[in-house]
């Protein structure tokens, strides 16, 4: 499947993705970079490879992100790999994603034709609304900051709080947005949260979450329904 690879708001690349081992969510694509990926990110991802110890600090903080022909975008538990030699800069490179949740691969790569991603009043997101979206839910937890006062008042965390997440989709009606969420040993895979827009750590339990055990526990719980009222 056709895919745009992103490095924060910025396109660096599209790909043609496959499945590798669907066993530990492998997907696997040549990746042509964009005039941006070799003018600000290609010296960084040589770099990055060379040494012993990467740095995987500033290796996340190119904040990548893939997104489907069908506007659904990934969540790799694993990362990426982007085999690029310094050798050969202009040569079309090696794309690697490790950790794609197996049912958004059987869903979406092995079923012919893939099955429906969103239906509205549910939108697929654009980068930018995805950015927007992850950031502002990082600000209301109060996890993009660390301040002496919260470590004096110890305040009672939300349960994201200490989550992975990811932006998927939104209500198009509403400030609801459906997060793709990961963590060692969590059964549940999918957040419907209900933005505040305050910009700031919300009050104990906010902002409003509930959770689903996976896309299609969304579908036929909310989306559906959703999708049914939006039509009447």
């Amino acid at each position: 499947m056709k895919a745009r690879i992103f490095s924060n708001r910025q396109l660096i690349g599209r790909t043609d993705l496959q499945v590798g081992d669907e066993s530990m969510g492998g997907l696997f694509g040549t990746f042509v970079p964009t005039e941006f990926y070799i003018d600000n990110i290609q010296k960084f991802v040589w770099e990055f490879w060379a040494t012993n110890k990467p740095d995987y600090k500033k290796w996340n903080e190119l904040r990548l992100n893939t997104q489907l022909e069908n506007g659904l975008f990934l969540f790799p538990e694993g990362g990426y790999t982007i085999d690029d030699i310094r050798e050969l800069p202009n040569e079309t490179k090696r794309l690697d994603i490790a950790g794609v949740d197996r049912k958004i691969i059987k869903d979406f790569f092995l079923t012919k034709p893939p099955r429906p991603f969103v239906e509205e009043p549910w939108n697929e997101l654009q980068i930018e609304q995805k950015i927007a979206f992850e950031d502002e839910l990082k600000k209301e937890l109060g996890t993009n900051t660390d301040s002496i006062f919260n470590f004096l008042s110890k305040p009672k965390k939300h349960e994201l709080s200490d989550i992975e997440i990811s932006a998927f989709c939104h209500d198009q009606r509403s400030d609801d947005v459906l997060f793709e969420i990961w963590k060692p040993n969590l059964n549940k895979r999918f957040a419907l949260v209900h933005l505040t827009w305050t910009g700031k750590k919300e009050k104990e339990g906010y902002p409003i979450t509930t959770y689903y055990n996976d896309f299609d526990d969304f579908k036929y719980s909310k989306m559906y329904p959703d999708k049914a009222e939006w039509e009447d």
